[in-house]
C-alpha cells in the first residue's frame, strides 16, 4: 500500500471513529428523551421515538459538522436542508424498523427495537453525511 493510500485509509478510519463517538452521544440523547417521554410522560412509543430521534439529530449536526468532518465553510441553508433530508430518510427507515420489531409479529421489547432501529439509522446517516451533506474529500 502506498503512503497516500495509508494516509487516506487512516483519515477515513478517524472519521468513522469520530462519527461513532458522536453516534453514541446522539444515542444517549435519543434514548434519554425516549425513556423520559415513554416512562414519565406516557407518550405512545412510536411518537416518543420520532421526538427523541429528532433531539439526537440536532446534536448530530453540530458535532459531525465541526468535529467529525471538520467543515470550515459557513453553514448554509442548502447544507442544513440536505442534512434534514438525510435524517428524514433515516428517521423513516428507523421508524419502520422500530414499528416492525415492536408492534409487528415479533413483539420485541421497545428498547431492543429502539437499539436495532438506531443501528440502521447510523449506517444511513454516515453515508448520507459523508457523501451528500458535508462531502469530505479524504
Amino acid at each position: 500500500m502506498s503512503k497516500d493510500s495509508m494516509k487516506a485509509l487512516k483519515a477515513r478510519l478517524q472519521e468513522i471513529i469520530k462519527f461513532s463517538i458522536v453516534g453514541v452521544m446522539n444515542t444517549l440523547v435519543d434514548f434519554g428523551v425516549f425513556a423520559l417521554l415513554t416512562g414519565l410522560v406516557r407518550l405512545e412509543p412510536t411518537v416518543s421515538h420520532v421526538i427523541s430521534y429528532s433531539c439526537g439529530v440536532v446534536n448530530s449536526y453540530f458535532f459531525n459538522r465541526r468535529w467529525t468532518f471538520r467543515v470550515q465553510k459557513k453553514e448554509g441553508l442548502p447544507e442544513m436542508l440536505k442534512f434534514a433530508a438525510v435524517n428524514l430518510v433515516s428517521l423513516g427507515i428507523s421508524s419502520l424498523v422500530f414499528r416492525a420489531l415492536v408492534a409487528g409479529s415479533l413483539h420485541l421489547n421497545e428498547y431492543i427495537g429502539k437499539l436495532a432501529a438506531t443501528l440502521c439509522a447510523m449506517a444511513v446517516n454516515f453515508l448520507g453525511s459523508k457523501l451528500l451533506v458535508f462531502k469530505t474529500g479524504h
